[in-house]
């Protein structure tokens, strides 16, 4: 079930996506289309979430212009020589040419994807998705085996399952029965921001929400997490 919320934040008055579910956690998000959603724990009342969402309205805001800001600034994707494309928070310039068969090669400056017949832009691009997938895969994999030593020593569970799939407003989550979910366009992101979002998924591992104890977990496994977060907060990920 799904409803519809008017929440006054200061001058403003938000539209406030609201659902509820078996969660036993309050979940707030924003989307980059300026969607305000929260999924809460079944027989939550209004009054409960209408006083989250307004405790919650720097962030709330905060995000709303940032993608407002991505929205004017960025240039859609044509995928065509000359562009730049991230990998690891670096940006390589893409070089399309027709060869003797499909393939993408990563050199230290620039993206060469070949095409066995004359290069489309669409075929260019799914060419480009499954290399950016088969290197997000590879990449969340390692990053969440080197880290489990440090959390194994804590008593923290181990994930049960690793997904990877493309998300519009959220680098990663964690269920309940321990599934942990990577954004595939998380592999642009520069590698310290990357090995903070799988941190923070895993910290969810034995505290679900964002309280205290979470939050002293994640200082614990990675004290510089405040800097990792503000760096991954000022990239800009274009995912075409």
């Amino acid at each position: 079930m799904t409803d519809l919320l008017e929440i006054s934040l200061g001058a403003q008055l938000l539209l406030v996506r609201v659902s509820f579910d078996r969660f036993r956690t309050l979940r707030l998000s924003v989307r980059r289309d300026g969607t305000v959603s929260v999924r809460a724990p079944l027989k939550t009342s209004k009054a409960y979430i209408q006083t989250h969402v307004q405790g919650r309205a720097e962030w709330i805001f905060r995000h709303l212009e940032r993608f407002r800001s991505l929205q004017h600034t960025a240039r859609p994707l044509e995928y065509v020589s000359g562009e730049t494309h991230a990998f690891l928070g670096q940006g390589f310039e893409l070089v399309v040419s027709q060869g003797e068969r499909n393939a993408v090669r990563l050199t230290d400056e620039t993206f060469e994807v070949t095409t066995r017949f004359p290069p489309r832009p669409d075929k260019v691009r799914a060419l480009l998705d499954a290399w950016y997938l088969g290197q997000a895969r590879e990449l969340f994999a390692r990053v969440i085996r080197d880290m489990l030593p440090r959390f194994d020593a804590l008593g923290v569970p181990r994930p049960a399952k690793l997904t990877v799939r493309a998300m519009t407003s959220r680098w990663g989550t964690c269920s309940l029965a321990r599934t942990i979910t990577l954004n595939r366009h998380l592999v642009r992101a520069p590698l310290p921001c990357v090995e903070y979002v799988v941190a923070h998924e895993l910290c969810h591992l034995r505290h679900h929400g964002h309280d205290a104890r979470f939050y002293g977990l994640l200082e614990t496994v990675m004290p510089d997490w405040k800097a990792r977060r503000k760096r991954l907060r000022e990239v800009t990920i274009h995912a075409g």
